[in-house]
């Protein structure tokens, strides 16, 4: 599916479930962005689909000619190694339009398979020459949460100016988030959730703990310190 106007901005819109994917259908998302069971960055933040939904979902999707991305951006483990395979095939026979990844290896894994690969803002894109490192692999760029438009203005211009392509031939494309939690780490690179849980934020399962409210107490005298933000770490 190919956007109508090249300057038209695509609009996508995260997928859970059945609803929510019916939700962003209904309300004209161009494309959707969704997981599948494990290896993505909501992994316990949804229900999730699974292998079997892959058809469906990439039916009803082609039914509204919205775009369809899987997402395979968490840390890859070499026990993952099958798994990250098996999605991969099953997305490609579905007709899954892109795969969102992180790792290296999930990289060189879709583009064997011939898959068009969007590389995840999970690995901080914040400049033009490491956008120039990856458009060697991909044609979207999901660039890190972090940047100011002003950045984002001048990196998008760098990309006409200096004509930097992808593996199709086209100019790469950005992605920005519009909306939603900004982390209190750089694009989710935290630990806390890690330390306190077991529960690692990198493998799509933070509990977010920043987001809970702390009380801070000076503990040499015992103060509380009045702060304007009772979500200090958010």
């Amino acid at each position: 599916m190919e956007l109508k106007s090249k300057n038209r901005i695509e609009l996508m819109a995260p997928a859970g479930n059945f609803e929510s994917l019916q939700a962003a259908l209904d309300n004209g998302a161009d494309s959707i962005y969704f997981g599948v069971e494990q290896l993505n960055m909501r992994a316990r933040a949804s229900i999730n689909f699974t292998l079997e939904d892959l058809p469906e979902i990439a039916k009803r999707c082609s039914e509204k000619n919205v775009r369809t991305y899987l997402t395979l951006n968490t840390i890859i483990y070499d026990h993952d190694l099958t798994i990250v395979k098996t999605l991969i095939n099953k997305a490609k026979a579905a007709n899954i339009s892109a795969i969102i990844v992180m790792d290296q290896a999930v990289i060189a894994m879709a583009r064997q398979a011939d898959m068009e690969v969007h590389i995840s803002t999970q690995i901080n894109i914040t400049n033009i020459e490491t956008l120039k490192f990856y458009a060697m692999f991909a044609d979207t760029i999901v660039l890190s949460r972090e940047l100011s438009l002003r950045q984002v203005k001048k990196i998008t211009g760098q990309i006409e100016k200096d004509k930097i392509k992808g593996p199709s031939g086209r100019l790469v494309e950005i992605e920005i988030f519009g909306h939603g939690a900004l982390c209190m780490a750089v694009s989710g690179k935290c630990y806390m959730s890690l330390h306190n849980y077991n529960s690692s934020a990198n493998r799509g399962a933070c509990k977010q703990d920043c987001r809970k409210k702390y009380t801070v107490i000076d503990q040499e005298s015992g103060t509380e310190m009045e702060i304007d933000n009772e979500y200090i770490m958010s």
